[in-house]
């Protein structure tokens, strides 16, 4: 009896850190992207998340890729540019508006990350008329 209360106590001791983990921000499964609520999960991790390096990398990433393909569009002949993203802005700037953003907007949630990070920057960083 001694030695199953020893093995017992032993089990939850060793056990005890996995089962009082801290609640992080971004779970491995909103790497998958299924909606915009992932990506907000991911660009809003804090720093002392295990995986905010990841997070935040991966979250810079979807942003520039966004960016860089609305420029490559707006090479072309008779594409009338959706945004204009402005020299000044960081990248930094840019990821906690969406943040904002987005949280503002939690209708958005359960929608695809293209539309509502298309949503953000044509409301975020319209063109100027000429």
């Amino acid at each position: 009896m001694k030695l199953i209360r020893s093995l017992w106590l032993c089990g939850v001791m060793i056990s005890a850190p996995f089962l009082i983990r801290p609640a992080w921000a971004v779970e491995p499964i909103n790497f998958l992207i299924r909606n915009n609520a992932d990506l907000v999960a991911l660009c809003a991790t804090p720093q002392s998340d295990p995986n905010y390096v990841a997070a935040i990398h991966f979250c810079h990433g979807v942003g520039v890729g966004f960016v860089r393909y609305h420029e490559s569009l707006t090479e072309g002949k008779g594409f009338v540019p959706l945004f204009c993203f402005p020299e000044t802005v960081t990248r930094t700037q840019a990821l906690n508006q969406y943040v904002s953003y987005s949280k503002a907007h939690p209708e958005y949630d359960k929608e695809s990350v293209g539309d509502v990070v298309i949503k953000f920057f044509i409301e975020t960083y319209p063109c100027k008329a000429n």
